[in-house]
C-alpha cells in the first residue's frame, strides 16, 4: 500500500433529497431465508452463512426490496447475494484470472439466453455444457444460477424483460472481465470511459430490471426512463467509490471516481473527494429534474422512480452508517466494544453508525488486511509493521482479530480461552469432529490413543519408510535430470510427495495409491484454508471427502475385523467411554491427517531447501556434519514456518500483553510474524541454523522456542514425524547429489497466505 504521499481527508456530509427505504417487518426472515439457501446450495459454508445472519451485509439488499411480496423479494435477496459473492471472488483473489471469470461469464449468460430463446431450462443447462464451447456448470453459483435462481427469476416477467435482464447482466459481467484484465496489465481506466464502466461494475441496471419485475411495473422504454436510470445508478455507485477511497487506497485498486478525479486534476485528495460529493449531488438534482418532468398519469414510470429515489438513499444510508469499506473505522469501532467478532446485533459486522456528520480518515493509519495483495508477495514487512503499530487490531475484511507480537500468539495458543471452536466451521463440516476440535477430557481422550502412533516404535516403523521412500524419489529424480536437460523441481519431485506417501504408510494403505492422496489432500487443505469462501473451493473440497471416504470404507471394514500394527487399526480399534470410533470420524481423522500431515511438511521442507541452497555456507557444513540438519529445520519452522496463520476463538473478552479480543472473536495467531519478532529473536530476518542449535531436541515438543508446531494443549501430534521425514529425507537427497545448486538464473517465488512456501525449486546437480 503506497500512503506515504498520500494525505490524510475527510469524508463529508452528503445529504439526498430522498425518502429512506421501506422497513419490513419480514426482514429477518428474508435475512435468515436467504443465507440458509445460500449454504445449502453450496454458495457459502458455515462460516459464510453466520457472517451474513451477523453482520449488515445484507442490510442494502433488505433494503433494496421495497415492498414487494417475500417470494419475489427473496429472489431479488438471491440475486443480491449471487452478485455480492462474484464481487468477492474477483476482489479478495487470483480466481478471476486467467480466462476464468470470462468463461464463468460466458456459462452464466448461456444459462439465462437459452432459457429465453427455448423456455426450457434443461436446453439452457445443455447449452452451458458445452454445446456452445461456454463451459460446464461444475461451479456452484452457475449450478444454482441454472437450477434456482434463475428459473425463479424468469418467471416473473416475459422474454422481453429477460432479454433485456439477460443483456444487463451480460455487461455486468464484461466489465468485471475489462476490470481484471486491467488489474493485470495496470492500466488506469479513463475518468469519460469510467462512468459508464463504474454503472455496470455496479450492476444497476440487473437490480433496477428487477426492481420492475418483483413490483409488477413495466414503465417505458425511452429516454427519461434511461435517464432516470443513468442518474440513480451514479449516484449509487458513486457513492460507494466516496465511502471505499480509504479502502481502495489499501488494496491498491485504481479504480475508483474519487482517484481518477485526483489523478486527472493532480489536486490532492481531498479537492478530489470534495468534487465526487459535487457530482453525487449535481446527478441526484438530474434525477430530480427529470422525475419532475414525469407526465401526469405515468403512473409505472413514477413508481420506478420512486423506487429509485429510495435505492438512493438506502445505499447512502448503508454506506454511511456500516464501515465496511473503511477498514480504520471498523478497527475503531470493534475496538470501543461495539463489536465482537464482526457479529452481535445490529451494528454487525462492519460497525455500528458512524453519524452523519463528516468523518477524518488518515490512510497512515489504517491497519493492514491479510486480504492485502502484498500478503502473498510477502507478508514480512506488513507483519513488521502490526507488530509495531497494531499488534491486537480488528481485520475487518478478513473478519478476524489479528495478534502478531510473539508473547500474544503463545498466549493465544496456549490459553483455554482461546478455544480451536473454529474447526467447527472451518473443518467439521468436510471431516465432521475431529481431535482439532476437542477441548478438556474430550481431547485428552482422544489424543491419548493417537499419541503413541506418532512414538517409539510405531517412529522407528515410519522411520525405515522414510528411508526407502527418500532414496526412491531421488533415484527418479537423477533419472529425470538424465532424460531431460539436468533441471529438475524439488517440489514437484521430491518436497510434494514424501510426505504423502509417508502419512499413506502409517495408515497402511497401499502406497502405490499415494498418487490418488494428492489431489484429495490439496482439496482438503485448500477447503480448510478458504478464507475467502469460494463456492468452487468448498464444493471440491466437499466432493474429494466423498471419493477418500468411498476409497476408505472397505479398508476400515477390514480393519475392523483383522486390523494390524499401522494407523488406520488403532482408529479402528481404538474406544472412547467404551465405544468405539464411528466409521465417519475414524475416515475424518484420516482426511485430517492428510492436510496436518501433507501440507505443512511439503511446505516446510521446500522453505528448509531454499533456505540452504541459499545460503552455501550453511549448506557446506550440513554437508561435513550431517547431524545439523535438526538445527537447520527448527530454523526454518522459526523463520519461514508453512503454517503461517493459525485460528483460534474467543467465548469471552480476553487481555493479552499488547492489548484486548473481545469474546466472540475469530482470532488469527500470526505464527510467521511471531517467529521474526526482534522482542524475541535478535536479528530475526537472518537464516541462523546455529540460533537454537542447543537444545534440538526440545525444539519438537512443547517447549518449543518457535511455534510451527503450537503451544498448549494442542502442540503437534506428529511434530517428531514431521522431524523425521525433514531430516532423512533432506540427508538423502544432499547425501546422493553432492553438487545439489539452483539452476542458473533461478531465484525461489514463494507464495500463500495462510500456509507459504517457495512455489517452485528448480535445481541441477551435474
Amino acid at each position: 500500500m503506497a500512503t506515504d504521499t498520500v494525505t490524510g481527508f475527510r469524508i463529508p456530509e452528503i445529504s439526498l433529497p430522498f425518502p429512506g427505504p421501506v422497513r419490513r417487518g419480514d426482514a429477518e426472515r428474508l435475512r435468515a431465508g436467504v443465507c440458509g439457501w445460500a449454504e445449502e446450495r453450496g454458495l457459502v459454508g458455515p462460516r459464510g452463512r453466520a457472517r451474513l445472519e451477523t453482520s449488515r451485509l445484507l442490510d442494502l439488499g433488505i433494503a433494496l426490496t421495497g415492498r414487494a411480496d417475500p417470494d419475489r423479494a427473496a429472489v431479488l435477496m438471491g440475486w443480491f447475494l449471487w452478485v455480492l459473492l462474484l464481487d468477492d471472488r474477483v476482489d479478495d483473489g487470483p480466481w478471476a484470472a486467467g480466462g476464468v471469470l470470462a468463461e464463468f461469464s460466458a456459462s452464466a449468460l448461456a444459462v439465462l439466453r437459452a432459457d429465453a430463446n427455448t423456455g426450457t431450462n434443461a436446453e439452457a443447462n445443455g447449452e452451458a455444457n458445452g454445446e456452445t464451447g461456454a463451459g460446464a456448470l461444475d461451479d456452484p453459483m452457475l449450478v444454482v444460477l441454472a437450477e434456482d435462481l434463475w428459473p425463479r427469476t424468469s418467471a416473473l416477467a416475459g422474454p422481453a424483460w429477460q432479454e433485456r435482464f439477460a443483456g444487463h447482466l451480460a455487461r455486468h459481467l464484461t466489465a468485471q472481465c475489462s476490470l481484471v484484465e486491467r488489474r493485470a496489465s495496470g492500466r488506469l481506466p479513463r475518468l469519460p470511459g469510467y462512468v459508464g464502466l463504474r454503472r455496470d461494475l455496479f450492476g444497476a441496471d440487473v437490480f433496477f430490471d428487477l426492481f420492475e419485475a418483483v413490483d409488477g411495473i413495466a414503465p417505458p422504454d425511452d429516454a427519461v426512463t434511461a435517464g432516470l436510470r443513468a442518474a440513480a445508478a451514479d449516484v449509487i455507485a458513486w457513492t460507494n467509490d466516496l465511502f471505499s477511497v480509504e479502502k481502495d487506497l489499501a488494496f491498491g485498486e485504481r479504480a475508483n471516481l474519487v482517484l481518477l478525479l485526483r489523478e486527472r486534476h493532480v489536486g490532492t485528495l481531498q479537492e478530489a473527494v470534495d468534487a465526487a460529493r459535487t457530482l453525487i449531488s449535481a446527478r441526484a438534482a438530474d434525477f430530480q429534474i427529470l422525475r419532475r418532468g414525469l407526465p401526469r398519469g405515468a403512473r409505472d414510470a413514477g413508481r420506478l422512480a420512486d423506487r429509485l429515489r429510495r435505492a438512493m438513499r438506502a445505499s447512502l444510508d448503508w454506506h454511511r452508517s456500516v464501515p465496511r469499506y473503511r477498514p480504520r473505522a471498523a478497527a475503531a469501532v470493534a475496538a470501543s466494544g461495539s463489536v465482537a467478532g464482526g457479529s452481535g446485533g445490529p451494528s454487525g459486522a462492519g460497525g455500528g453508525c458512524t453519524g452523519r456528520g463528516s468523518e477524518e480518515v488518515d490512510p497512515a493509519l489504517t491497519p493492514p488486511s491479510l486480504l492485502w495483495p502484498e500478503f502473498e508477495r510477502d507478508p514480512y514487512p506488513l507483519y513488521r509493521r502490526l507488530r509495531e503499530e497494531f499488534p491486537v487490531v480488528r481485520d475487518e475484511p478478513m473478519d478476524a482479530w489479528l495478534v502478531s507480537r510473539y508473547t500474544d500468539v503463545r498466549a493465544a495458543l496456549s490459553d483455554p480461552r482461546f478455544n480451536s471452536h473454529n474447526y467447527g466451521w472451518q473443518l467439521a463440516p468436510m471431516f465432521g469432529r475431529t481431535v482439532l476440535q476437542m477441548d478438556g477430557r474430550e481431547h485428552a481422550a482422544h489424543r491419548s490413543f493417537l499419541t503413541p502412533a506418532f512414538r517409539g516404535r510405531a517412529l522407528t516403523w515410519l522411520r525405515a519408510a522414510i528411508e526407502r521412500t527418500a532414496a526412491d524419489l531421488v533415484a527418479d529424480l537423477a533419472s529425470k535430470a538424465r532424460r531431460g536437460d539436468g533441471v529438475v523441481d524439488l517440489v514437484d519431485g521430491f518436497c510434494h510427495r514424501l510426505p504423502i506417501a509417508v502419512v499413506v504408510t502409517a495408515l497402511g494403505l497401499p502406497v502405490g495409491d499415494a498418487p490418488l492422496f494428492q489431489d484429495w489432500y490439496q482439496a482438503g487443505f485448500s477447503y480448510l484454508s478458504n478464507y475467502r469462501q469460494d463456492p468452487a473451493l468448498l464444493e471440491r473440497g466437499l466432493s474429494s471427502r466423498d471419493e477418500l471416504y468411498a476409497y476408505l470404507a472397505p479398508y476400515v471394514a477390514r480393519r475392523r475385523i483383522a486390523p494390524g500394527r499401522d494407523l488406520l487399526s488403532v482408529l479402528c480399534t481404538a474406544e472412547v467411554e467404551g465405544e468405539p470410533l464411528p466409521d465417519e470420524m475414524v475416515m475424518g481423522f484420516c482426511g485430517m491427517l492428510l492436510g496436518a500431515g501433507g501440507e505443512t511438511t511439503d511446505k516446510g521442507m521446500r522453505s528448509l531447501l531454499a533456505n540452504l541452497l541459499d545460503h552455501p555456507d550453511a549448506l557446506a557444513g550440513l554437508r561435513a556434519a550431517p547431524d545439523g540438519l535438526a538445527a537447520a529445520w527448527v530454523e526454518t519452522l522459526r523463520r519461514d514456518p508453512p503454517v503461517q496463520v493459525v485460528l483460534r476463538q474467543t467465548e469471552e473478552a480476553v487481555d493479552l500483553p499488547s492489548g484486548r479480543v473481545p469474546g466472540g472473536a475469530t482470532v488469527a495467531c500470526l505464527v510467521g510474524a511471531a517467529g521474526r519478532d526482534p522482542e524475541q529473536f535478535a536479528d530475526p530476518d537472518r537464516f541462523d541454523p546455529s540460533r537454537l542449535a542447543d537444545e534440538p531436541d526440545r525444539q519438537f515438543t512443547a517447549a518449543a522456542g518457535h511455534l510451527s508446531f503450537g503451544a498448549g494443549r494442542h502442540f503437534c501430534l506428529g511434530s517428531q514425524l514431521a522431524r523425521a521425514e525433514a531430516e532423512i529425507g533432506v540427508r538423502t537427497l544432499l547425501a546422493a547429489l553432492p553438487r545439489l545448486r539452483w539452476a542458473d538464473g533461478f531465484r525461489p517465488q514463494y507464495g500463500g497466505l495462510l500456509t507459504r512456501a517457495p512455489e517452485e525449486l528448480l535445481v541441477t546437480f551435474r
